[in-house]
């Protein structure tokens, strides 16, 4: 078990025609969004304004999800029954108030069988009361929020799928500790359940060292820049700074501590890193967390799942979506999960669709890096609970050390 520490619309089928309507399951009829051929899944995501850099996980989704219907007819499931995926992407502007109105938009006009993948902390937990209520599955949503996880006797509809926040943070500050134990550390850090269940993460994996924090500073997502709060930072006399910032702000993070030639040992909270590649030097020695493979490292080149991989984005992907993306990456790594809890629900319903999510044990999608597999339980809802240290050297990621429980 889990220790407690963390519009408009794309569609890749044609349009679901629905009969029913039933509440979580059959009662009333059959359950809503799903037939013999065909199941419907839906998602709200950033497609416009700031955090727009995270659609990308669930454009990668809906790729995977377009290459299924192509070329496997679907996904045949536990009832032996193959139905292929519509799945419809609605734009959530990044605010949770938008996120609530089109989940019920999706739940009561669409009438989808599940929410999967949708994209954001902040606004996962705006709509989690809601979907629960209407027993709905919100499954693999997008968003290390620990709560997703630990409060599912309250919730358990809810289901994430990435490594929480807290847990990354936990093994980032592990790390540090065995490479520079005297660290003077400063923290810049989103004021959200993101950057704080980082910064709550890291400081519980610095254990009796957390007095070596001498600074820290936080940010809001509708601040220009956080120029500002790294100059005070770097002014704190730290020698290492602890990252737990995403997008943009990340971009000018790297840009900043360069211009103010801070050098300084950076770490980095892996939602921020897919602006790290364009970096280029600037970014050169930043240090994160992982548990995806990294199409772009020279040693995962000759592997068969990176190259179905990127064979499957380019014939699928559409404009705008790179194999290169580790966003992407993490969407089809995402959607291959949802592909083999699909294949082991037993019957056409929600309840039966959480009892595959909550009963993975040991199954490992093809993007993930190897050694790290699935578990769950109905006393765990945390699938992935390992990772990897990895460094950014100027042109790819680099695996450092073996693989670490995120416990």
């Amino acid at each position: 078990m889990r220790k407690l520490f963390q519009g408009a619309a794309f569609a890749v089928a044609a349009a679901l025609v629905l009969t029913g309507c039933g509440r979580g399951g059959s009662e009333g009829g059959a359950t809503p969004g799903i037939t013999d051929t065909t199941v419907k899944l839906g998602a709200f995501t950033p497609l416009s304004g700031p955090g727009t850099v995270a659609s990308s996980a669930t454009k990668g989704s809906a790729a995977y999800f377009a290459y299924l219907n192509a070329e496997k007819g679907g996904v045949t499931f536990g009832d032996g029954k193959t139905r292929k995926i519509d799945y419809t992407m609605l734009d959530s502007q990044n605010s949770p108030a938008t996120a609530l109105q089109l989940t019920r938009q999706l739940v009561e006009q669409d009438k989808v069988f599940a929410l999967y993948g949708s994209n954001g902390t902040s606004a996962n937990l705006a709509v989690r009361d809601y979907l629960n209520q209407q027993k709905v599955p919100q499954l693999f949503l997008v968003g290390g929020a620990s709560a997703f996880g630990t409060e599912h006797a309250k919730y358990p509809w809810t289901m994430p799928w990435q490594l929480d926040y807290a847990s990354q943070g936990k093994a980032m500050a592990k790390y540090l500790l065995s490479q520079k134990p005297n660290a003077k550390i400063a923290v810049l850090y989103q004021n959200d359940d993101y950057g704080k269940d980082y910064y709550a993460g890291f400081k519980e994996g610095l254990g009796d060292k957390a007095s070596q924090v001498v600074a820290d500073a936080s940010y809001e997502l509708t601040d220009a820049t956080v120029n500002r709060q790294v100059s005070i930072l770097k002014d704190s006399g730290a020698d290492t700074l602890a990252d737990f910032s995403i997008d943009k702000f990340a971009t000018q993070v790297i840009g900043q501590v360069a211009a103010l030639g801070w050098n300084a040992t950076h770490l980095l909270g892996s939602s921020g890193t897919a602006v790290v590649p364009a970096s280029g030097d600037a970014g050169k020695g930043i240090i994160s967390t992982a548990y995806l493979k990294v199409n772009t490292d020279p040693a995962e080149r000759t592997d068969p799942a990176v190259l179905s991989y990127e064979d499957i984005i380019k014939k699928y992907g559409g404009p705008g979506v790179s194999a290169d993306d580790q966003g992407v990456v993490y969407g089809v790594a995402e959607a291959q999960s949802l592909e083999y809890v699909l294949q082991h629900t037993k019957a056409p319903t929600r309840e039966a669709l959480m009892d595959a999510a909550r009963s993975l044990d040991g199954f490992q999608p093809p993007m993930l890096l190897n050694g790290i597999t699935l578990h769950t339980s109905a006393d765990d809802y945390f699938p992935i609970q390992q990772s990897q240290i990895r460094r950014f050297d100027g042109k790819t990621w680099e695996l450092i050390g073996a693989v670490l429980d995120g416990q």
